[in-house]
């Protein structure tokens, strides 16, 4: 357990490294939540308080007219633990954006502890994200003429799918905003329950939801599976067979991090899905109704 002087060195790292940051990157740095920024300088001026929200941010690395964005994420003892970090781009395809981020997980493990480090990560991007694009732009017409071939041949067979998606935690924003817009672009519903633990639930056609999954789990995460998979072959009329009319997300705070499981339980049971509370957790679900 962290003293709060420790904390407090560690949070004036931070603030300091992203200034740092914000003078080379004006334009290009988001801080995903100013008002987490504001509470991380309180407690440095006073540590006599709750601890703040991890901060968030985001970098834009222009590279040859394209773009890939850094999600930076920093835990409370940072740099002292390593940072969640994620890298994606619009013209990156699936497979080499895992890769790319499959290599800079790699980089942030061999990174001295206790010392910054994003400021490197940004220049290992800058020398080395291109080939990864390069590498999309190959693949591109092949993946579209596949993309359309299996398009052609299934479009008489309509699976539906409800994924239900189990993570530790759900507490960043970006995460938070992509999900929610990857659900919105493929036709998905369900929700998106942030906070500890965190639950994604997408229902829809069986390759809408699978796409989604496939870009869900190459973010960087504590931990993310799918713990139930509900399928119905041939189904006639997809929209039928949703359980929610679109997606949103929810939370059920007890404290600032964690979700009350009695209030899931309840959601879930309003939309008849409180079989999925035990493949989710483990245990048989039980709540008790308050009489009027």
């Amino acid at each position: 357990m962290s003293t709060p002087e420790e904390v407090t060195e560690s949070l004036t790292t931070q603030v300091n490294e992203l200034q740092a940051l914000q003078s080379v990157y004006p334009t290009e740095l988001t801080v995903a939540d100013h008002g987490v920024l504001a509470d991380i300088n309180e407690y440095i001026e006073c540590p006599d308080r709750d601890l703040p929200r991890w901060l968030e941010y985001a970098i834009t690395i222009p590279l040859n007219g394209e773009n890939i964005e850094l999600l930076v994420t920093l835990p409370t003892n940072y740099p002292k633990k390593q940072p969640e970090i994620y890298a994606r781009g619009s013209s990156l395809d699936r497979t080499q954006q895992c890769l790319l981020n499959k290599e800079l997980s790699a980089i942030v493990e061999v990174q001295e502890t206790g010392e910054p480090c994003i400021y490197t990560l940004i220049s290992w991007l800058q020398d080395n994200a291109e080939v990864y694009l390069k590498a999309s732009t190959c693949n591109q017409v092949k993946h579209n003429r596949l993309a359309n071939r299996t398009s052609t041949e299934d479009q008489t067979a309509m699976d539906f799918s409800r994924y239900w998606i189990y993570s530790h935690h759900i507490y960043s924003k970006f995460k938070r905003r992509d999900v929610a817009n990857l659900a919105k672009e493929n036709s998905i519903t369900g929700f998106c329950l942030a906070g500890k633990p965190g639950i994604i639930c997408m229902e829809g056609t069986l390759d809408d939801c699978e796409y989604c999954w496939q870009k869900i789990k190459t973010m960087n995460w504590h931990k993310i599976l799918v713990k139930l998979l509900e399928k119905e072959k041939d189904c006639n009329d997809v929209d039928s067979m949703r359980k929610f009319t679109d997606f949103q997300e929810v939370s059920f705070p007890t404290t600032e991090r964690h979700n009350d499981m009695g209030q899931l339980l309840k959601y879930l049971t309003d939309h008849d899905c409180q079989h999925a509370f035990k493949e989710l957790f483990g245990i048989e679900g039980k709540f008790s109704k308050l009489s009027n």
